[in-house]
């Protein structure tokens, strides 16, 4: 007898809308038809990241067969997987083990030889020395956090599902969101959500924080959606969600975001070699202010020798297609001679 076929995964409605449901976008090996389906509605498919300003991106760094080029946040290995192919030789780095091990073998099923280390953008001198390196002819670091974190529940990035408050790229070290935000004084955490996410209602916010612990996505996401007057239970807001500064604000600090982009502007004379190129995304105004302000000492003291300072924006096609590339600028400087 013939084997039945798998019934779907049963959810509630026509459309499934929590993540686990999501099967059909969850494996595109299996539904090649259904990624390119939610891509022209505007939407990024489940646990996939789409490589943002790809195109300039490339154009900025020139892979090739001549070149080796760090990618200092792998993610889904988009812009790797685009660089590999184009003949550079590709060392990938990420913090978070999980999305590591998932990106290795999607990569590696392509046939696309990257080389992959499980450690954040602050340890690329270690990394190149490891491996016999004494500089790269270019270097990405794409600062946005990926689409699969945001979209998974279980890790606490996104405020669409409910989930832990936890937001770590790497589980097994430091503290979490809701931790943070319980041993955070409550001057501390308004200047940290006023300095990473530029929140207008910081004092307010971190004061509700203080008192009312939330320990789930959700019940931050309430908490923000209160402070702005609105009510949770009604909110069918479009465009930004006025959450989304917070939970960013949180994401950097728990991850030490900013500490670790000071410490790779700082290393970026030793690891590009004459000639090379730095190519770094960012997504927030304190992001903007520290590549910009590196890029520009280093003009001024003559290690670039030459820099893309204003910040090239994604175009209206590609924030049409990807939504999540709409806060994102591309910088770049080129190393003297």
């Amino acid at each position: 007898m013939a084997d039945k076929p798998a019934r779907r995964k049963r959810y509630r409605g026509t459309h499934p809308r929590a993540f686990d449901e999501k099967y059909k976008e969850l494996d595109p090996q299996a539904y090649p038809d259904e990624h390119a389906k939610v891509r022209a509605q505007g939407r990024t498919p489940a646990a996939t990241h789409v490589p943002i300003l790809l195109a300039e991106v490339m154009a900025a760094l020139s892979p090739g067969p001549d070149k080796v080029i760090v990618d200092c946040t792998l993610g889904y290995g988009g812009h790797s997987q685009a660089m590999a192919q184009a003949g550079a030789r590709v060392i990938g780095l990420d913090l978070d083990t999980t999305e590591l091990a998932r990106t290795r073998a999607r990569l590696g099923a392509l046939g696309l030889d990257v080389s992959t280390h499980n450690t954040n953008f602050a340890g690329v001198p270690a990394v190149l020395a490891q491996l016999g390196l004494n500089g790269v002819h270019g270097l990405l670091a794409d600062l946005g956090v990926s689409s699969m974190q945001l979209d998974d529940p279980r890790r606490g990035f996104g405020f669409k599902h409910e989930g832990p408050l936890d937001m770590r790229m790497d589980a097994t070290r430091g503290k979490g969101a809701a931790q943070l935000i319980a041993d955070l004084p409550e001057p501390e955490l308004a200047e940290l959500l006023s300095e990473h996410g530029d929140e207008p209602r910081a004092a307010e916010i971190a004061r509700s924080l203080k008192r009312q612990q939330p320990t789930t996505s959700k019940a931050l996401a309430a908490l923000v959606l209160r402070a702005h007057g609105l009510d949770p239970s009604t909110f069918r807001g479009h465009g930004k969600h006025p959450a989304a500064r917070v939970f960013q604000a949180l994401r950097i600090a728990v991850n030490r975001e900013a500490a670790n982009l000071a410490a790779l502007l700082r290393v970026l004379p030793q690891v590009l070699l004459p000639g090379g190129v730095a190519a770094i995304i960012s997504f927030h105004s304190g992001e903007e202010r520290a590549v910009r302000g590196a890029f520009k000492d280093y003009l001024e003291q003559g290690v670039l020798a030459q820099a893309e300072l204003t910040g090239i924006k994604p175009s209206r096609q590609e924030v049409h297609d990807n939504p999540r590339a709409r806060s994102a600028r591309l910088f770049f400087g080129r190393r003297a001679p």
